[in-house]
């Protein structure tokens, strides 16, 4: 059975960007463009009647932009995913907390919509799922912008194995010997993954409590090192976050004896 179109709303003071984002859309039988909304208080008074599943919405509007937009569409209609349209690729950065399904810049490729829809679709059906579906679902995206090496990139935080600084250089290992190189220092990367259950164990290295297999004592319980799951990399942890790492991880259920 063929799934309905997505429901979706454009949201862009500029009316003309607006007209060419909807031309683009109508060439995908996956979304049906229900309404177009030239101002933020007008969509966020109407969203309650409108039903809408996707927002295409732009970051720099009058009124309200269109992270303070997202940040309460997140509060009061989360079940509305939002991909954020924008002529300036330097918003990517500010727009990670609000787990947007993905960042496209104007003028709008074709290729690159077309993959922000599909992850449109697959998030939806993984909402619709967890619903439908009484067998235990897989973590939930979570998706935010990254300053790369090439320009800004959406990475799942699911899919990060860890984050080490080598040299000069901050490396994210992502599932699939994947490596993406961070122009955020450590410091920043700890900032903004904090939130997402990621922990600093060492000067450099940043680690996700989720994926900790096992905490390893070597040398006599002089040194100690992280064993982590989906990764057969040994990282170290310093003696100095031993007792905090093993408080954090006693919340998730693991005790230490």
């Amino acid at each position: 059975m063929p799934l309905e179109p997505i429901r979706t709303v454009v949201v862009d003071d500029d009316h003309t960007s607006a007209e060419a984002t909807i031309a683009i859309l109508k060439n995908f039988p996956a979304v049906k463009v229900i309404e177009y909304i030239d101002n933020s208080p007008e969509l966020i008074s109407r969203l309650s009647d409108i039903d809408a599943e996707l927002l295409i919405l732009d970051i720099e509007m009058p009124y309200n932009n269109g992270m303070n937009v997202a940040s309460y569409v997140k509060k009061k209609h989360p079940k509305i995913e939002i991909i954020f349209c924008t002529g300036h690729a330097y918003f990517a950065a500010d727009c990670y907390d609000f787990e947007p399904v993905d960042f496209v810049t104007k003028p709008i490729n074709t290729a690159r919509i077309q993959r922000a829809i599909e992850r449109a679709q697959k998030k939806l059906r993984n909402t619709i799922s967890e619903f439908s579906d009484d067998k235990k679902s897989e973590p939930k995206s979570k998706k935010i912008g990254i300053n790369v090496e090439g320009g800004y990139q959406i990475v799942d935080v699911n899919n990060i194995l860890y984050i080490e600084k080598k040299a000069r250089k901050v490396y994210i290992n992502i599932k699939g010997n994947k490596s993406l190189v961070s122009k955020y220092t450590l410091t920043q990367l700890e900032e903004i993954l904090a939130p997402h259950d990621f922990f600093r164990c060492h000067q450099s290295f940043i680690v996700p409590m989720k994926k900790i297999r096992y905490v390893k004592n070597n040398q006599f319980g002089k040194t100690y090192s992280i064993i982590l799951k989906e990764s057969y990399d040994e990282i170290p942890l310093s003696r100095g976050k031993h007792s905090e790492i093993k408080e954090k991880l006693e919340q998730y259920g693991i005790k230490f004896v």
